[in-house]
């Protein structure tokens, strides 16, 4: 982290004019402390801007070199960093880079309700993609996965090739959510924004390389099953058209035999759902949707209906899942958060089903459903 210190040059030339021997001293301190940092010898950074700190007791920035050096010490001085930084503070309470570097101690502490709440006084109300991921990291750390999520969302809306949001979404994905397919995705956009430098590259292809010996239409099928997928096609084509003519049982037929001809007809299944729905026969339209889901793990409408079928049945943690990964699909269609919201709240987590009617209304159009989330989301705890 670089940062200029025309502040502080300034006030070396005040102290060069009115105090003499001092002021030649803390300047000589100053430009040896930084040239120590330059080099990596944070021992001798350390020496360096303590002495000027004898004179010099009103600059931030040399502060925050100070609370840098001891961060960075081998081993670090947490302690005397965290002191450095809060006396930059003191000079300049809106020093963002202050306030990262001590949530990044607290990160490192594992002190999850501090870090958070200093990256929410350095995000403000408009916080960046980075304080965001570092939001992530803290309420990942105290078991808030639902927040980290959000959290992870926001930062990617905010800036799309946020790579160390890529990769924290990725390990979410696969080790919380256990949505393999997702996982991919978010760990492949990562290896494509990431620097060839970064340390989890290596870790990334690695995972990528495990989750795809899991994730597989064809493992959906037992051994020496038959399939005959352009005869499953016409009989989707001839439901169709008698679904659009009304003629709901030569449909259903249609639909079923599609099914039959090949097992892994994603069409057949989500089509043949929908009249079960419609004859309200919601425990086999789930089903059926669960079964055209595990074929197209990515597709919206599959996963909507899914989610929906399964809170009209009050099968919350199969809500849950379909809710999980049209999230990770669509992360700014915004009726899943407010699904999610009401799943949450059922489940009896109170707490986690604000955090996805906040979403919500952060995504949604103006209009009586956003107001009433709004209201909503006010009257359950943080």
């Amino acid at each position: 982290m670089k940062r200029m210190h025309v502040a502080g040059m300034m006030l070396l030339t005040y102290l060069l004019m009115t105090s003499g021997c001092s002021g030649w001293l803390s300047k000589r301190a100053l430009q040896n402390g930084t040239n120590a940092m330059k080099h990596g010898d944070f021992a001798t950074a350390v020496k360096q801007f303590e002495r000027a700190s004898h004179t010099i007791t009103d600059s931030p920035d040399l502060y925050f070199d100070l609370g840098r050096s001891y961060q960075q010490l081998t081993p670090p001085n947490l302690d005397l960093a965290i002191k450095n930084y809060k006396a930059a503070l003191n000079l300049k309470p809106t020093d963002t880079d202050c306030m990262i570097c001590i949530g990044e101690i607290y990160l490192q502490r594992q002190q999850w309700d501090e870090a958070t709440a200093i990256y929410e006084q350095a995000g403000g109300q408009a916080p960046d993609a980075r304080v965001l991921t570092a939001l992530a990291q803290a309420a990942k750390g105290a078991g808030h996965t639902d927040a980290a999520r959000i959290y992870l969302i926001r930062a990617l809306i905010a800036n799309h090739s946020c790579a160390p949001a890529l990769y924290d979404l990725g390990c979410l994905y696969r080790d919380v959510y256990m949505i393999p397919a997702e996982a991919i995705e978010q760990f492949e956009l990562y290896l494509r924004t990431a620097d060839s430098t970064d340390p989890r590259v290596p870790k990334a292809h690695e995972k990528v390389s495990a989750l795809k010996q899991v994730v597989g239409r064809q493992a959906l099928l037992p051994a020496g099953t038959k399939r005959d997928p352009g005869a499953a096609v016409k009989l989707v084509a001839e439901g169709d058209k008698q679904r659009t003519a009304k003629q709901l049982p030569k449909a259903e037929k249609a639909y079923r035999d599609a099914l039959a001809a090949d097992p892994l007809s994603q069409d057949a299944a989500f089509n043949l759902a929908l009249i079960c729905k419609d004859k309200k026969n919601l425990p086999e339209a789930l089903k059926l949707l669960l079964r055209a889901a595990s074929m197209e793990p990515l597709r919206q409408a599959t996963l909507v209906e899914a989610a929906q079928t399964a809170i009209a049945v009050k099968d919350y943690p199969t809500a849950s899942r379909m809710l999980d990964r049209l999230i990770a699909t669509s992360p700014t269609f915004a009726p899943a958060y407010a699904s999610m919201a009401v799943v949450r709240l059922a489940q009896g987590q109170k707490s986690a089903a604000r955090v996805y009617a906040e979403q919500f209304v952060r995504l949604a159009p103006p209009g009586p459903d956003r107001d009433h989330y709004e209201k909503w989301a006010a009257t359950l705890p943080r």
